[in-house]
């Protein structure tokens, strides 16, 4: 995100994807994202869907040291259908003090399978 707080990345036809910097959790040594498809529904923002994650980088300057960096989803809304999860919650200083295993699941194969469909869709090509 080359230190921007968010960034909208417009593909045509498809809805732009959204991509925003949330908070930090682990005291800082974690960042939060949102990444959400969004559009508008009788003057309402409705997500479709959005996932937020969890980035640990431990890549230490080595830019490609993809290894090094740790991606996990924590929450799932769909506006549409009235879905908002959450399968990690946070204290006041971002440590997780909740996880439910089940859906933490779920996010994880749903975030795997989107993801996918945002590569295929051509909306992280340079």
């Amino acid at each position: 995100m080359n230190g921007k707080q968010h960034l909208k990345i417009e593909n045509e036809p498809f809805m732009p994807l959204t991509i925003e910097n949330i908070g930090v959790a682990y005291g800082g040594e974690a960042a939060l994202y949102s990444l959400c498809h969004y559009y508008v529904q009788l003057g309402d923002l409705m997500a479709d869907p959005e996932v937020c994650f969890v980035v640990v980088d431990h890549r230490g300057g080595q830019t490609e040291a993809y290894e090094d960096v740790q991606v996990t989803p924590y929450s799932f809304k769909q506006s549409n259908m009235g879905i908002d999860e959450e399968s990690l919650t946070f204290n006041e200083n971002g440590v997780i003090i909740r996880c439910d295993d089940m859906m933490q699941h779920d996010h994880a194969e749903f975030a795997e399978q989107w993801l996918t469909n945002i590569w295929q869709q051509g909306f992280l090509r340079g």
